[in-house]
């Protein structure tokens, strides 16, 4: 067994407005607090898969700009493989706004900046003399990378684990490489056609997303939690109610979490409960990155709660 994760996606700078509820069309609403914060679903999974001791091969893109710079710093004083971070020219580090209301739910704007200029040739690199089984990845790089990515990794052998998220990135062509799909409700939503409201909605779209040809399908129901579904198992995970503060990040969490464990050995219903938890921790907190859970933490809760 190897210890070495694949891993591709988003590097953002995270604007967060902290406001007590959503603004309506035309409104001018105080907000609480405004702080910047490093983010994307790709920065975040791989150092989900980094606090849980794997080693990363992370694919991704900043601007020539100082978001960038202080980015590829962090990363490293994170101890993070910066190898595969590609510095593309004349353009911004991707950013993102995001709005957080009083529960802790978000809504997002943004650019994707350097991101939508990864290539297949930078993703060609990050997959020569690799010993990973395991490729994960969501959908806000360029497509030209994410095709090349899942060609590569099928090609390999490598088990692919589809994030497909934001919906906006969604593309069918995706699903015939994929192996594994976690898709939120409005993600499944946008797969499917099926509104996912509870756990036999989301049984209904994980069952129409197995036709389409992916074998395991996770569909995360927020609050409730998830289901899984495929030829062998058909089985209902609960979420662990703890008090959302900031839930940007947590699907993230969850698919770093899930990877994980899925390369650690154990079983899917073992890996969606890690999972479910470290999510768990993460949204309990105000920060995305700093407040992604070492396997220490995950263990303590685990310990607490049964």
């Amino acid at each position: 067994m190897t210890n070495e994760i694949i891993t591709m996606g988003a590097i953002n700078q995270d604007i967060f407005l902290n406001a007590n509820s959503f603004p309506n069309h035309g409104d001018t609403v105080w907000l609480k607090s405004i702080n910047k914060q490093t983010g994307g679903k790709g920065a975040n999974q791989a150092l989900t898969l980094s606090r849980l001791n794997n080693d990363i091969r992370f694919i991704g893109a900043v601007g020539d700009d100082d978001n960038g710079q202080n980015m590829l710093q962090y990363f490293k004083n994170l101890h993070l493989n910066t190898d595969y971070i590609q510095v593309k020219q004349e353009v911004e580090t991707g950013t993102f706004v995001i709005i957080l209301d009083s529960t802790g739910e978000n809504t997002m704007l943004g650019t994707l900046g350097a991101n939508n200029l990864l290539n297949k040739k930078d993703v060609e690199c990050a997959f020569e003399n690799t010993e990973a089984n395991y490729f994960l990845l969501q959908l806000e790089t360029s497509k030209d990378s994410i095709l090349s990515a899942l060609k590569l990794a099928k090609s390999k052998g490598i088990t692919v684990v589809l994030d497909p998220a934001p919906s906006d990135g969604f593309n069918i062509q995706y699903l015939k490489y994929a192996d594994i799909i976690t898709p939120n409700q409005q993600e499944a939503e946008t797969i499917t056609k099926i509104k996912v409201t509870d756990k036999d909605t989301a049984f209904e779209a994980a069952k129409a997303i197995h036709k389409m040809g992916v074998a395991t399908v996770i569909v995360k129901i927020g609050a409730q939690g998830s289901v899984i579904y495929n030829d062998n198992i058909e089985a209902f995970i609960p979420a662990y109610h703890v008090k959302a503060i900031n839930t940007v990040g947590a699907g993230d969490v969850f698919a770093g979490a899930l990877t994980s464990e899925l390369n650690n050995g154990k079983s899917l219903e073992e890996s969606v409960k890690f999972a479910t938890i470290a999510s768990a921790i993460k949204i309990r907190s105000s920060k995305t990155q700093e407040a992604i859970p070492t396997q220490d933490e995950i263990e303590k809760f685990i310990e607490q709660h049964n």
